[in-house]
Formats: structure tokens, C-alpha cells, sequence
């Protein structure tokens, strides 16, 4: 019987693989997928796990693009100089 997943996930490079794998396993059945500021943005970590979800030929437990309780603080990556 497959296991349900919720996963939370920035989706920088490490977690798109995970969130790959999660969604190729067939043990696994991701229930929601939620995004957050990490090392990239939200609105980025978004992008990216909507790709990763069409990557897999599934359709997607992504939520609306909105935050559910506040708006996230700017991500490291977007306060760098260059």
C-alpha cells in the first residue's frame, strides 16, 4: 500500500530530485506539495516544482500562488550584491 506524502519544499536543486523521486515511486502517492523561501524564492521554488511535476507526467497538488498565513521575508539568494 503506498504511503501519502505532504512535501515542503524550497525546490532548489537538492529537493527537485527528491520531489522527482518521490513522484516516480510507486510506494509513494504525494498528497500536497508546498513551497517555501529557501535558497531560491517562493515564487521561484513554485516554478520549479511545477516543472518537476510535469517532468513526471502528474498532475499537481500545488496549491494557489498565494501565501496562506503572510507574505515570506526576501530570500538570501535575492539579497546578494553583485
Amino acid at each position: 500500500m503506498p504511503r501519502d506524502f505532504l512535501i515542503d519544499t524550497d525546490t532548489a536543486s537538492d529537493d527537485a530530485v527528491a520531489l522527482l523521486m518521490a513522484l516516480m515511486d510507486p510506494d509513494v502517492t504525494v498528497r500536497a506539495i508546498t513551497t517555501v523561501a529557501g535558497n531560491v524564492s517562493v515564487a521561484q521554488a513554485t516554478s520549479n516544482a511545477l516543472y518537476v511535476t510535469e517532468l513526471c507526467v502528474r498532475a499537481s497538488p500545488c496549491s494557489p500562488r498565494r501565501p496562506l498565513k503572510h507574505s515570506p521575508p526576501p530570500s538570501p539568494a535575492s539579497s546578494k550584491s553583485n
